[in-house]
């Protein structure tokens, strides 16, 4: 897949690390970006939203719905909830905490010692591979 026609969403409540993977996925080629900050808005636009959904890059903790306190599994519930409903959208994860996850796309571990960029290119690049 050609990663300049990728619609990718990200999910976090944290604004200062939204900002910093969407300039790691605009780095990367990703230019039609958009953010949320819970769960119940990323799946409006999985089902409702004006572009085809391409790539989800999701914390593993934020709310599921607005003014909720932050959910120690809402990554976790996103997967589930994928695998159960049978959609085929390829995931990242992107965490302060290392995860490892069978079955999706990938993870980069958000750490100041991780080089953002070239973590995602890593990711990333197993797209291009799918084509």
């Amino acid at each position: 897949m050609e990663l300049s026609k990728i619609h990718a969403v990200i999910a976090d409540d944290d604004v200062f690390k939204e900002t910093n993977i969407r300039k790691a996925l605009e780095f990367n080629g990703i230019r039609n970006i958009i953010s949320v900050r819970n769960q119940k808005k990323l799946w409006e636009q999985i089902y409702h939203g004006e572009d085809k959904i391409d790539l989800i890059v999701t914390d593993m903790q934020y709310p599921l719905e607005a003014g909720e306190a932050v959910h120690k599994e809402a990554g976790f519930k996103l997967i589930e909830r994928m695998e159960k409903e049978k959609i085929r959208i390829p995931v990242i994860v992107c965490s302060s905490l290392n995860y490892r996850i069978p079955d999706i796309l990938g993870s980069v571990w958000y750490n100041e010692r991780n080089d953002l960029n070239a973590k995602f290119k890593e990711v990333l690049g197993k797209l291009e591979k799918d084509d």
